[in-house]
Order: C-alpha cells, then sequence, then structure tokens
C-alpha cells in the first residue's frame, strides 16, 4: 500500500475536526517514542533552546564521565551512544547552530578525557570522524559563532 503524499495529508488535517486532529495526535504519538519526544520539545521546550541545549550537555557529560575507566569497546559504545543522542536532538531542534554546539561540547569533553594518537584505534576514529562532521556544518552556522567554533576546533584537532 502507497502512503499518500505530504500535500495530500495537509490538505486533509486542514478539512477535519480540531477534536479528531488531537485524536489522531495522540494516536501517533503512542507508536513511537521518538514521536513523543518531539511534541514534548515542540510544546515545552522550543521556547527555551538555551536550556534545553545545556540540558542536553549535562546529559552528554553524564554519559561519558565515567568512561575513563571503562575498556576501550566499552568506550567507543558510550561514544556511539552520546553521538546518537546528539543526532537525534538536533534533528528536533532543527537548528545547525545547535547542532555544532552540541559537537563541539562531545569534542572538548573526549578530548579533556585524554584522547591522543595512541588511543584506542576505533576510538581515535569517532573523535576525528566527529570534528570532520563539524567542519561540515560550519559554513551553515552563523558567522559570529563560526569564528569561534573554527578557532575551538584548531586547538582540538592537535592531538
Amino acid at each position: 500500500m502507497k502512503a499518500a503524499s505530504l500535500n495530500q495529508i495537509k490538505k486533509e488535517l486542514e478539512t477535519i475536526s480540531p477534536q479528531k486532529l488531537m485524536a489522531l495526535s495522540l494516536r501517533l504519538i503512542k507508536f513511537k517514542t521518538e514521536n513523543k519526544e518531539l511534541i514534548s520539545y515542540l510544546l515545552f521546550d522550543e521556547d527555551d533552546q538555551a536550556s534545553y541545549i545545556s540540558d542536553i550537555k549535562y546529559e552528554i557529560s553524564q554519559l561519558l564521565a565515567d568512561t575513563k575507566t571503562l575498556p576501550p569497546y566499552m568506550v567507543k559504545r558510550t561514544f556511539r551512544k552520546a553521538l546518537k543522542l546528539i543526532s537525534k536532538y538536533a534533528k528536533y531542534m532543527g537548528s545547525k547552530d545547535a547542532e555544532a554546539e552540541l559537537l563541539m561540547h562531545f569534542s572538548k569533553s573526549v578530548y579533556q578525557l585524554g584522547i591522543s594518537r595512541y588511543t584506542y584505534k576505533a576510538v581515535l576514529s569517532i573523535y576525528l570522524g566527529t570534528l570532520v562532521k563539524i567542519q561540515k556544518i560550519l559554513p551553515a552556522v552563523h558567522p559570529d559563532l563560526r569564528v569561534d567554533y573554527e578557532n575551538e576546533l584548531l586547538g582540538l584537532q592537535k592531538i
């Protein structure tokens, strides 16, 4: 069965009653946690993006806090989990500035953990891949922030 196009769905949503629209929304939210998280962000956190970003940074910092004592394969899994969280939250916010800020926070945290070229190869490649991702995002970031991020990025690349 083929799904209707976005335009068809939009036209149909314009014709239905608010009660039915709410019922459809609640039914959609029940199926996936991501849908519920997105609606929660749009309803409660969209107006205060700064505190939302600080909450995400705190969550990432907590996740990375114990990686110093973990074996390398667990460190790799933890880093990937943190990057997955960043991607998900950045998708909710729809802002390249916020995504760059979160990725920079992740990179700084990893750098402070003591990443070096002698580190486990998979962990090092995740770190370097994050730096490349930041470089790709920078052209879409606000010019004032871009200069700051480029300077910080130069410091993070010295391993």
